[in-house]
């Protein structure tokens, strides 16, 4: 793996935001030399892979998938370090399971599907469900993997921030593919499956990214590849918690990450909500809500991409007006219901999906006219089914997540009414009535993601993955306004997700360094 662009040996780099692109970003820059302090508003870090811990549950308030492994063995060998050195990875079976609604008279009644970690299991089953489909899911599968190793390593792993970085010969030769596949990801797929169950299959990851099939590019099908041929995996710490226990979960590679961090040398303060960054004659003056001030010789920004550049920069050194954010396309907000459950959820899988026969107007409740969803798509999590750290025993440990609008009005009246809907579109589609068995119950929704995380519009990934929106047609990692100011996350390349913003750091990190180099 090729380094970075640089040395910045002595330089004093405040890191504003302790989520997975500010994590990445410090550990690079500390690695090169840097003198990084990273401040963060909240008490924990990790940003929204941030964990829930009461009664003897502990729940992944955020992120609860580990996909695309590749991506952290890189990072971490890096550093001469591998992912195994802090935790270790189990591969779920099955991936996960779906529950499909039916409508109307059969409601209740719908089909149940688990994706397996054997591909031969997962062909099998696309060809019961449609004549032709094994051949097709192959091929399908065979096209996701060659656009995955292109995209990673031509656009993804590559930061082109630029229009001149796109005048490559590589990339022009890489250029057909990425013409191809701006189309949309539902023509994608509808090229290969004409069954909507099948072809909700290959799509159910746009969750992840943000978007819906019709405004999604064909891009992302790369991530058919990650879910079948690379797998779904679940995190477990090496070292024991004071009980003796190896906890897992996504927060475990949150840990991993800050004592990295630390061995790199990172100082960390935690609880402090910065509220003014401003360029100063030399440096920075990075300002917080109690006063303290740091003078840093650089900045790099994880906090909210919007939110910074609206309310901690001066109107001068901001890049955009509040009109080209009010135009941005915001990834789903969610509503959250974190529970703690007597006796265990047979019915479930460590990762559930339930889906609707049609579900276009739930993303039509998203993205076109904001409503709550009269239909919900949404997912299941039961870390308990594959960790016993997470529960207490005889009890289940499960979260809800249901995507919804960002910006949604959510009062306690609509969200308690919605609760009541959910909970009983539980019941009725997967067979698991929770209703008498919960001890332990939070929600979160669009409300907490705004005072939590300072996120535009209560969004609880960043900025969705459309066509408008990908690529260099996302918000820079280097300020075109502030010389020595950067960015980092969700909101920038390579987009959203824990791996695109490990990636993400890297790249912030590298545009510092080279532009050390160049001073």
């Amino acid at each position: 793996m090729a380094g970075l662009s640089g040395r910045a040996d002595g330089e004093s780099v405040t890191v504003v935001g302790g989520g997975v692109g500010g994590l990445s970003a410090a550990a690079y820059l500390a690695d090169a030399g840097a003198d990084v302090t990273l401040v963060e508003k909240n008490d924990q870090l990790g940003g929204r892979a941030s964990r829930l811990e009461a009664e003897g549950f502990r729940f992944d308030m955020g992120p609860s998938w580990y996909l695309m492994p590749d991506v952290f063995e890189r990072f971490f060998g890096h550093f001469g370090k591998a992912p195994g050195d802090y935790y270790e990875l189990e591969r779920l079976d099955p991936h996960y399971r779906i529950f499909f609604k039916n409508e109307g008279p059969a409601a209740g009644d719908g089909e149940r599907v688990d994706i397996a970690a054997d591909r031969a299991k997962n062909r099998e089953l696309f060809e019961s469900i449609e004549s032709g489909a094994g051949e097709a899911f192959d091929e399908y599968l065979a096209t996701s993997e060659r656009h995955y190793e292109t995209a990673m390593e031509k656009f993804v792993y590559e930061d082109r921030s630029s229009l001149r970085d796109w005048v490559d010969l590589d990339v022009m030769r890489a250029a057909p593919i990425g013409i191809k596949l701006m189309r949309t990801m539902q023509s994608h797929v509808e090229n290969y499956f004409e069954d909507p169950k099948l072809q909700q299959i290959m799509q159910y990851t746009l969750v992840f990214l943000g978007g819906s099939p019709r405004n999604t590019p064909a891009l992302y099908n790369m991530m058919s590849h990650v879910d079948f041929n690379m797998g779904v995996y679940y995190p477990v710490a090496n070292e024991a918690d004071d009980e003796g226990n190896h906890p897992g979960g996504i927060g475990v590679v949150v840990d991993a990450f800050v004592d990295l961090c630390r061995e790199l040398g990172v100082d960390f303060e935690t609880g402090v909500a910065v509220e003014e960054i401003t360029r100063r004659k030399r440096g920075f003056l990075v300002a917080d809500e109690t006063g303290g001030e740091r003078r840093p010789d650089r900045v790099v920004v994880n906090a909210d991409y919007a939110h910074a550049e609206q309310e901690l920069l001066p109107e001068h050194e901001r890049q955009y007006d509040a009109g080209y954010w009010d135009d941005r396309t915001y990834a789903p907000s969610a509503y959250l219901l974190y529970l703690g459950v007597e006796g265990d959820v047979p019915e479930l899988a460590h990762h559930t999906l339930v889906l609707p026969d049609d579900w276009d107007p739930h993303f039509a409740e998203i993205f076109d006219d904001p409503a709550w969803p009269d239909e919900p798509a949404y997912y299941l999590c039961v870390p308990s089914k594959t960790d016993d750290t997470v529960a207490p025993e005889g009890h289940s440990n499960l979260f809800v997540l249901v995507p919804v609008a960002p910006d949604l009005e959510d009062s306690p009246a609509q969200r308690e009414h919605f609760r009541e809907r959910i909970l009983d579109d539980v019941a009725e589609n997967t067979g698991t009535d929770l209703r008498d068995r919960i001890v332990f119950e939070e929600e979160f929704c669009v409300s907490e993601f705004g005072e939590r995380y300072n996120a535009t519009e209560g969004t609880a990934l960043g900025l969705a993955h459309t066509l408008r929106q990908t690529a260099i047609l996302r918000p820079p990692n280097r300020s075109k306004a502030v010389d020595g100011l950067y960015f980092t996350g969700s909101f920038t390349t390579p987009g959203i997700g824990v791996p695109m913003c490990l990636i993400s750091g890297q790249h912030t990190a590298d545009a510092l360094l080279r532009d050390e180099r160049e001073r």
